[in-house]
């Protein structure tokens, strides 16, 4: 089997696994869809009027199958706050939130290759030991912890930064602006994964160095920087690079915390929004997109393995 028919068969049975357990459990919470939309003055039978155009009195499968045949067609249903197509409201929220993502893990590598690889050149030094006790402390912190502390020092106290990120230009409208209000956000994200990705190189690396093929590069005279980047370090970041694939799809889910704490217009906040006002299409929207986007950047990283080491084409290592 090829690896775009392996990729597109994952993708269809982690979407249909994902999408069947969210949709029972979003029909077995409490509320009503139908009450939020007809609002507190509604009557009775209004509500019902509601339930029926929704098909909420449909069995279960009967309103799975609908909703099913209707991503199949490209109609992921419509909000039942604003009546808006939800791939729309999706659609116009992910700009915000891929940017984000890639914010944060351009400052998650730019900070931790750089410390990840300092440290293993002087194990158990100074530097090493000052990035273990700060990686530490970055991962015992929750990331709304330190979103709110974020805020107070950059945008209370000095204020060089928005605290939140009210009427938020596009990238290439306004770069200046756009970035200033999304380093904050971006920051929040990133302070989990530089620890993660600092511990895991300098470990890798470490262990790398120790090996024959780096000692030989070293006997033939090599500069340091050379066996450093074009020996070793290739073949310590396959650890690195799983993190970091599996840190991108997790992003999507870790956004929201972000994106509610800085009101960031992205997926987070609206899979928020959404939960809360009952808008069950959205819901389920995002988190088909979550599913997707999780399958597809582990395939990424597994093809990214062969460009890191060309043995792993041929099934050995």
């Amino acid at each position: 089997m090829s690896a775009v028919a392996r990729l597109t068969v994952r993708l269809v049975v982690v979407a249909l696994a994902v999408s069947f357990a969210s949709f029972s459990l979003l029909s077995a919470a409490p509320g009503d869809p139908a009450a939020a939309k007809a609002g507190f003055s509604a009557t009775p039978e209004r509500v019902a009027e509601i339930r029926s155009e929704l098909g909420l009195d449909d069995p279960f499968l009967v309103r799975y199958g609908d909703w099913l045949a209707g991503v199949v067609q490209g109609n992921f249903g419509t909000s039942v706050l604003n009546q808006q197509p939800a791939s729309k409201l999706i659609g116009d929220a992910m700009p915000h939130t891929v940017e984000l993502m890639i914010l944060a893990q351009i400052i998650a590598l730019g900070v931790a290759i750089p410390a990840g690889v300092y440290s293993a050149q002087r194990p158990n030094g100074w530097f090493d030991r000052l990035a273990g006790a700060v990686s530490f402390g970055m991962l015992a912190t929750p990331p709304f912890v330190l979103g709110i502390y974020l805020a107070f020092v950059f945008a209370v106290r000095l204020d060089w930064l928005p605290a939140v990120a009210t009427d938020l230009p596009g990238l290439l409208e306004d770069p200046v602006e756009n970035l200033r209000q999304m380093i904050l956000p971006a920051l929040t994200l990133a302070s989990g994964m530089v620890a993660i990705y600092v511990r895991l190189l300098r470990t890798d690396l470490i262990e790398t160095l120790q090996q024959d093929f780096v000692l030989m590069a070293q006997s033939r005279g090599y500069s340091r920087r050379r066996v450093l980047w074009r020996h070793a370090f290739r073949p310590s970041a396959f650890s690195l690079l799983t993190a970091t694939g599996l840190t991108t799809a997790g992003l999507l889910g870790g956004a929201l915390i972000a994106e509610t704490l800085f009101a960031v217009p992205g997926v987070g906040r609206l899979a928020v929004t959404a939960i809360f006002t009952e808008d069950y299409d959205v819901v389920m929207g995002v988190v088909l997109l979550l599913s997707v986007a999780f399958v597809v950047t582990n395939f990424v990283v597994d093809a990214l393995y062969t460009v890191l080491d060309p043995r792993v084409r041929h099934g050995s290592r």
